[in-house]
């Protein structure tokens, strides 16, 4: 089986035509025609996941976010790009296209919170109304603290941030990544709060100011659920082939708790 097989089948999954305009996603690196010896996983290529690969005899390397992302002025040693290269590995890697896609990292965060799926798009960006992050109601109303310790538990986190209010919370946008610029889209949506990760201040105030739950569990925590998911979805279509999440993908922070 060759690397263009899985990309084909990826491509079935999350079209890589619906990615935003400032995305890279695709295959990234090395070569289309090259026989696939194993898969491995993972939220982004670092070195630490490169040399699991190689260890493990895994030729491709499927992540959520691009190693080529910027565009690049060098490919000097060291850096995840020249070790590809170096160790003839090959790289797809599905960004928002995943983040878009039915079945996608939003709709997989859902079903770890066990809230029901949910067709409402809380920020369209493609012609035809796909977009980031969905919104659903829950079917009894929760409270802040509760609901952000039912992300931490859902999503593993290490630790979760929110903002209290005493609102009682019905209606729930839930966006994954750096998803605090949709915080006005979900306020004007009439939700009662926004689960998401990577929160600047600002967005924190805003929040405030509108006594509105705010949960930032992590732009890891929030996205890293795809490796697990893409990993079960590819070892049921290519049971012969080896296919790991790479413990080496884990969140780049350390916490004092």
């Amino acid at each position: 089986m060759k690397v263009s097989a899985i990309y084909e089948f990826l491509n079935e999954y999350a079209p890589f035509s619906v990615q935003d305009k400032f995305d890279n996603s695709g295959f990234l690196v090395g070569d289309m025609n090259a026989p696939v010896k194993g898969i491995c996983l993972c939220l982004d290529i670092t070195n630490a996941v490169i040399k699991e690969a190689v260890a493990n005899k895994a030729n491709l390397i499927i992540s959520h976010h691009p190693v080529i992302f910027d565009p690049l002025k060098s490919v000097t040693e060291g850096t995840p790009v020249y070790e590809l290269i170096k160790n003839k590995l090959n790289a797809v890697c599905m960004h928002t296209n995943a983040d878009m896609t039915k079945n996608g990292v939003t709709d997989i965060m859902l079903d770890l919170l066990e809230f029901e799926r949910s067709d409402k798009i809380l920020e369209p960006v493609m012609p035809d109304g796909t977009g980031y992050g969905k919104i659903c109601e829950l079917p009894i109303a929760t409270h802040a603290k509760a609901l952000a310790e039912c992300c931490k538990k859902a999503f593993d986190c290490t630790v979760v941030r929110y903002t209290e209010t005493d609102r009682p919370i019905k209606r729930v946008a839930v966006c994954s990544g750096a998803g605090g610029s949709t915080l006005p889209l979900a306020f004007a949506a009439g939700c009662d709060a926004l689960i998401t990760g990577d929160i600047k201040h600002d967005v924190w105030i805003d929040a405030v100011n509108r006594d509105f739950c705010l949960i930032d569990a992590g732009h890891f925590h929030t996205e890293n659920i795809l490796c697990n998911y893409l990993c079960g979805v590819l070892s049921r279509k290519f049971h012969n082939t080896q296919i790991f999440v790479a413990q080496s993908s884990k969140d780049p922070c350390s916490y004092i708790i």
